[in-house]
């Protein structure tokens, strides 16, 4: 049965173009820490162009996160880059790069959309 990180990542892999990412390139590793042993992830950013795979190799950006943790932040459950300025998660490189990633991650369970903003001096509806 594949983990909910997994599912993700094939997900993501899958998508192929990303079109609010044509002007982002770089390459992300994930570093996903599960007991006594380290599954490496690379996404890379190519002008909108989305891959994934399982190389080790150079990134402009690591996060080191534990594997249970990071199912949870792609269930919708956790958010990456609060965490990551609490130091819950280690981020090596550009922050940037991260946002972006953390954009990908889905929103809590049963969310039907972006919330709503309130204009200043207006009441939300």
């Amino acid at each position: 049965m594949a983990t909910p990180t997994r599912a993700f990542l094939d997900d993501l892999a899958g998508r192929g173009h990303v079109s609010w990412l044509e002007h982002e390139r770089g390459r992300l590793r994930l570093e996903l820490l599960d007991e006594d042993c380290m599954q490496i992830w690379t996404v890379a950013f190519e002008n909108g162009d989305v891959t994934v795979d399982r190389e080790d190799s150079a990134a402009d950006a690591v996060l080191r996160i534990d594997r249970a943790w990071f199912d949870r932040a792609v269930s919708g459950q956790a958010k990456l880059m609060p965490a990551v300025l609490r130091g819950e998660i280690s981020l090596d490189g550009s922050y940037g790069l991260a946002i972006q990633f953390s954009r990908l991650l889905p929103g809590p369970p049963g969310q039907a959309g972006p919330g709503k903003v309130r204009e200043r001096g207006r009441p939300s509806e």
